[in-house]
This record gives structure tokens, C-alpha cells and sequence, in this order.
């Protein structure tokens, strides 16, 4: 980028710089939405709510249900996304 663009483009500079946090923070959610290992604490705790009785049988099945659909998600997408070591090597 040249000295005129960069004078030129300034004033979009905030807007640049909103869309790039905006993309990071997205990125940051949907690591974090399949995460394996997040996940799995998840269902480890949901079933000692179960086994203390801080939830009820429906609530139980309702919520293993969605996290066993998340973690057969994250595991397909484990295995379609490209080795980062793979890139490295």
C-alpha cells in the first residue's frame, strides 16, 4: 500500500479495524463452540447435576442429547479440517 492509498483510506481505518476484531472474536466463538475437550467437561458436569439432583430426567436428556450432537460435530469437523502440523511440516 502506497503513501496516497494509506492517506486515502484512513477515514475507513476504524471500519477496518471493527470488521477484523469482529472476525477474530467469531473465530474465537466457534473454536470454543468445538472444542472436544469443552465439551466433554460439560457433560461431565451435567451428569454430576443429574446425579445430584440439580436437574431433572428431562432436562438431563434434553441438554445429553444437544452435547453428544456437539461432540459428534466437533469430531467431524476435527477430521475435515486440514493438520495444522500438516501445514507446518
Amino acid at each position: 500500500m502506497g503513501i496516497f492509498t494509506g492517506l486515502i483510506t484512513l477515514p475507513l481505518a476504524p471500519v477496518r479495524g471493527t470488521a477484523w476484531l469482529a472476525q477474530k472474536i467469531g473465530e474465537e466463538a466457534e473454536r470454543q463452540l468445538y472444542d472436544e475437550s469443552h465439551l466433554r467437561r460439560e457433560l461431565m458436569q451435567l451428569e454430576l447435576d443429574h446425579d445430584d439432583g440439580l436437574i431433572d430426567d428431562e432436562q438431563y436428556a434434553a441438554r445429553l442429547d444437544a452435547l453428544l450432537d456437539a461432540i459428534t460435530q466437533a469430531r467431524a469437523r476435527a477430521t475435515d479440517a486440514p493438520s495444522t502440523e500438516a501445514a507446518w511440516s
